[in-house]
């Protein structure tokens, strides 16, 4: 999400926009999210479901990570596309001719469409599930703690995600563009390497979630009896 209201922005300014406004395309993510979401629910699992291809929550979270990793490197060859085309090469965010007019690469804004809507696959896949799946593997007693401790680390998340963002400037609105100062990997010419470490990090961050949740995904029936007055089945076993 930090990529969404920052460096994405950012990007969409060194572009050719038509004459609209540059942050417009991150109204992308809430859009597609309202479209994929009843998308999933009633068409996507059930024809995985059909064939005997089981998307249990962890699976999604897992394949959420990748799809994430996905989106930035899709970000990143965007990227690569407009310091290849803009008259500045890598330096595009700071480009003006020789009246002070900003030049920007030839590349249609839309292109960005891929990012926020893989992006926006890989939160109905890791985000939304990962709510449910923190609720209903939830004692009933300790739901709202449970709910709180997932948001929290959302939270620390965003704040390790600052690393690879601009700090937005007093004049982040001006007319038809946005601009954010650069911080860390988020100037020019790193932003390449910015999108493609986020890419890697993505994909490394769905492995190891794999590797250490694929035991409780085996026992994905047994623990969707602690949400319910069902006992579980090592107590039935025990009793």
């Amino acid at each position: 999400m930090n990529q969404l209201n920052s460096n994405l922005i950012s990007q969409a300014a060194t572009m050719e926009t038509h004459g609209l406004p540059n942050d417009i395309l991150s109204n992308l993510d809430p859009l597609s999210l309202i479209i994929l979401i009843p998308l999933f629910d009633h068409l996507v699992y059930p024809f995985f479901q059909r064939r005997h291809m089981r998307l249990t929550p962890l699976r999604r979270i897992t394949a959420g990570f990748f799809v994430a990793s996905l989106a930035m490197a899709y970000t990143a060859f965007v990227q690569h596309r407009i310091y290849s085309t803009n008259p500045c090469g890598e330096y595009v965010s700071t480009c003006i001719d020789d009246d002070g007019q900003r030049l920007t690469s030839s590349l249609n804004v839309w292109m960005q469409t891929g990012s926020y809507v893989l992006i926006s696959i890989s939160e109905v896949l890791a985000s939304v599930t990962g709510l449910e799946y923190a609720y209903t593997k939830a004692p009933k007693g300790m739901r709202s703690l449970v709910m709180s401790v997932f948001m929290f680390m959302s939270a620390v998340a965003s704040v390790v995600g600052e690393l690879f963002v601009g700090k937005s400037s007093p004049d982040i609105r001006r007319a038809s563009h946005s601009y954010v100062a650069p911080t860390a990997l988020s100037a020019d010419p790193l932003l390449v390497w910015n999108y493609a470490i986020l890419s890697a990090l993505a994909a490394v961050a769905g492995v190891l979630f794999w590797r250490q949740f694929r035991d409780l995904d085996a026992r994905e029936d047994e623990l969707n009896s602690i949400g319910s007055d069902r006992p579980l089945s090592s107590e039935v076993t025990q009793g």
